[in-house]
């Protein structure tokens, strides 16, 4: 049985339709090796095309030629022999009620709570270090001063100080995005994602109630465990329940939602006071605790775990109570047993000489889209505003930043659809070149004659910076993690490299207002815009293009293999949802 199901109304299942789902094991020559997943009688499972790790539009891809042939791919793993996993989506979808595509959509939702308050998290600082933070004394430390707005003492920090409030975050989240992957496949998506709100909620209550800079600390670094695990942890949840045609709609709900984040948290900057602004940040996973709680675990979990009756009441929710759900789940309890073979270890990662390329165009988009300094200007938004002099408010442009990334976000789910990979990055790296150039110029002419003054060109350039981040830097590096990777390797892969991206982005966010203490802003405004030109640089010689290939084709061009005309037929991944 599983409660909370639409209208309230519980999912049964009688004997006959347990042992119906008891007969879905598949025989193996390891089945001494599954035997929590395989509880029930010897039954062979028609072929099903599966693509548990390759991108969805690969998947999509496939269809155009493989409608009547459905054999996976065969390629090489470490070892030389082993079967290349495909993903699930593959299924033919059934002419169905369109209950389960809500209930996709709103559970899709729910978990990206989890992305919305990481984005609050990140906002938080632009608001809260604008307030608490003096420049009489630089390179001493806090005190805690009376503020004649306020009832109760006011800590203020030293810019040093407060540089460590901001990276300390992404710190923590290095220590949340490694293990979250191998916790989840353990203990289960849901319960990893839905017990991440405690963390969250104590490091609110750290820094609203915090006497010294270092309860700030703390409270920073426990909140970034839960940010960086929530970057890991959300993606394969939403992959676990979205059927085929939904997922690359819900698969950007992450970062659409983690942009809708950053704007809700200036806006509630406009609150003069810090305490407020951490209680609104700290409803958010309340928020999302009570909302996620009633929702189902992931059926993937379930049948890895041997609850086969649980995994069909929890597809059943997902796809719509009316709904035939039998032929999905063959091909989910195949595809599970299939990854518990094939799954592979870290070490393996650099042992294969695929991997290792793709660990090198994955680890070198992560490092230039760090350079190009997205978090220093998030983090320290309201303060560059100030920095500027514009006449407009520092909250109030910062809020206008966050729309121009909420939108752009928002837009770039139409425009990946659309326009390749490589030529949506070399765009938006030379434009945020351009836009953080252009800023670093009028900062040294202003600095240098004072009479230059202007709230157009910083607010201008900035919105622009964050609106060509949103739609190639931002998204692409993610979305290629799912494309570059055989799908037995891709979970290992995602947790190294995002990992790597949050220890980029305190390394980043840290050092900025150290190079700003040493030289005028103008000079790191100029670091990163350099940066994003080589960036260019790197993705014109080294990153493939990936739109419109199947994972084979991307990996015999990391082997060298070129089949000229002999490529296979593919179709484009919007043709098909949008058919």
């Amino acid at each position: 049985m599983l409660l909370g199901a639409r209208m309230g109304r519980p999912v049964q299942y009688d004997d006959q339709d347990s042992r119906e789902v008891e007969k879905l094991s598949l025989t193996s020559p390891d089945r001494n090796k599954s035997n929590n997943m395989e509880k029930a009688e010897d039954s062979t499972l028609s072929e099903v095309d599966l693509e548990a790790g390759a991108s969805t539009e690969q998947l999509e891809n496939r269809n155009g030629s493989n409608n009547n042939n459905t054999n996976s791919d065969v390629t090489d793993n470490a070892n030389g022999n082993s079967k290349v996993l495909m993903r699930l989506e593959t299924v033919p979808d059934i002419k169905r009620d369109t209950s389960g595509i809500t209930t996709q959509y709103i559970t899709a939702g729910i978990v990206n709570l989890g992305a919305f308050a990481a984005g609050v998290c990140i906002a938080w600082s632009s608001s809260a270090l604008l307030t608490t933070t003096t420049e009489m004394y630089p390179d001493q430390e806090s005190d805690v001063i009376r503020n004649q707005t306020e009832t109760h003492p006011k800590l203020m920090m030293s810019p040093i100080e407060a540089s460590w409030v901001s990276s300390l975050l992404c710190l923590g989240a290095v220590w949340g995005a490694v293990p979250t992957g191998l916790i989840s496949e353990n203990f289960g998506r849901k319960k990893t994602l839905l017990y991440l709100a405690l963390p969250l909620l104590v490091s609110w209550i750290l820094v609203a109630s915090s006497p010294n800079v270092y309860g700030l600390y703390v409270g920073r670094f426990v909140g970034g465990v839960a940010v960086g695990a929530f970057s890991v942890g959300i993606p394969p949840y939403i992959e676990d329940i979205a059927e085929r045609h939904l997922l690359p709609t819900l698969a950007n709900f992450y970062h659409v939602h983690f942009s809708c984040g950053v704007l809700f948290g200036y806006i509630c900057g406009l609150v003069n006071s810090t305490s407020w602004l951490c209680f609104l940040s700290a409803s958010v996973p309340v928020a999302f605790f009570v909302a996620f709680i009633f929702i189902p675990e992931s059926p993937a979990y379930l049948l890895s775990q041997g609850k086969n009756s649980e995994a069909k009441a929890a597809l059943q929710y997902f796809r719509g109570i009316d709904n035939d759900v039998k032929a999905e789940l063959k091909a989910l309890k195949e595809h599970t047993l299939n990854y518990a073979k094939n799954r592979v270890t870290f070490k393996e990662l650099f042992t294969t000489r695929t991997n290792v390329k793709a660990l090198i165009v994955s680890f070198g988009l992560m490092i230039f889209q760090q350079l190009s300094g997205i978090y220093p200007v998030l983090f320290y938004a309201e303060k560059l505003f100030k920095t500027f002099s514009i006449s407009l408010t520092p909250p109030g442009a910062s809020i206008i930043l966050g729309f121009c990334l909420v939108s752009s976000t928002y837009f770039s789910t139409m425009l990946l659809k659309k326009v390749r990979r490589r030529v949506l990055l070399l765009f938006s790296f030379l434009m945020m070149s351009v836009s953080l150039g252009s800023l670093g110029l009028y900062y040294h002419f202003k600095a240098s004659n004072g009479s230059i003054n202007s709230t157009w060109i910083p607010l201008f350039t900035l919105c622009t910076f964050v609106s060509v981040y949103a739609a190639g830097v931002g998204p692409i590096p993610w979305l290629m993690l799912r494309e570059i990777f055989p799908p037995h390797v891709t979970r290992r892969a995602t947790a190294i490299t995002v990992g790597f991206h949050w220890f980029l982005a305190f390394g980043v966010t840290k050092l900025y207002q150290n190079l700003v203490n040493m030289v005028h802003p103008g000079w790191a405004l100029w670091h990163f815009a350099v940066s994003s030109i080589v960036g260019a640089i790197f993705v014109y010689f080294f990153v493939p293009e990936t739109k419109g290939k199947t994972l084979e084709d991307i990996q015999n061009e990391f082997d060298g293999i070129h089949k000229g005309k002999k490529h296979r037929h593919v179709i484009e991944l919007e043709s098909i949802s949008e058919g």
